[in-house]
């Protein structure tokens, strides 16, 4: 009997192995269109990206991931943590742009008083020769994000827009913000979220700015239970309203 060689040995591992995944990151990308499409009508063609399977891999399970809005520029980021963070501070450098984000969590399981932990920072606190701003948000025991708005536009002689200014609002009525700035022409973008819900983490681009940045949303935070689904329903209505008040 022929003895196989390495080269036809590494073609039956390797071939067979590349269409597995292949098959499981489009599986994804259906999983991901059915998750985020509630009226799941026939027919609805589902278009394989490798953004689209990474996004779905890195985010925390039990969320659902909006954006990014902003610019091309840096690395992607992500939250790699397995559940739904709870989000205890968030600290950003600032001046004409930002800088850099970050923030401190805790996850399902932590024992009260734990150290927190943390994510980034994402982005350089001191780039492009501007002494930026440090300010930490510290969110009280039961209050969480409930919107963020911001804009994105050129800064300094970087190439591609990047975020400008971030806002945040709460639970508690409290809103911080706006940080950086808002010059005209700036792109706004808006991310509220439906009754019960709250923004958790943080994903996007980063290099030595925050060029790009989108949020993780948990469906339910507080003792009201909601679906996915009916999230995604209640928040596309509620986008959608805010796009027409603008117009």
């Amino acid at each position: 009997m022929a003895k196989l060689s390495g080269a036809a040995v590494l073609l039956l591992v390797v071939v067979p192995l590349s269409m597995y995944t292949y098959a499981l990151l489009v599986g994804i990308q259906l999983g991901r269109a059915l998750e985020r499409g509630p009226d799941n009508s026939v027919g609805a063609s589902v278009e394989f990206t490798w953004r689209g399977a990474l996004d779905y891999v890195t985010k925390p399970r039990g969320v659902m991931s909006m954006g990014p809005w902003g610019g091309s520029g840096g690395s992607p980021f992500y939250m790699r943590v397995v559940s739904a963070p709870r989000l205890g501070s968030i600290v950003l450098y600032h001046s004409s742009a930002i800088h850099s984000l970050s923030c401190e969590y805790t996850l399902a399981g932590d024992y009260e008083g734990s150290p927190h932990r943390v994510a980034g920072p994402w982005g350089l606190p001191d780039s492009y020769g501007s002494r930026a701003v440090r300010t930490q948000i510290d969110l009280r025991s039961g209050e969480h994000i409930t919107a963020m708005e911001g804009t994105a536009a050129l800064f300094a002689n970087v190439p591609t827009v990047v975020i400008t200014s971030l806002t945040f609002r709460t639970s508690a009525g409290r809103t911080y913000g706006p940080y950086g700035c808002v010059a005209p022409g700036s792109r706004y973008f808006s991310v509220p979220v439906a009754d019960g819900a709250c923004v958790v983490g943080f994903w996007g681009r980063s290099g030595w700015l925050l060029d790009a940045i989108g949020v993780y949303i948990k469906p339910s935070c507080s003792s009201s239970s909601s679906s996915s689904l009916s999230y995604a329903a209640a928040y596309k209505k509620k986008y959608a309203s805010r796009r027409q008040g603008r117009n």
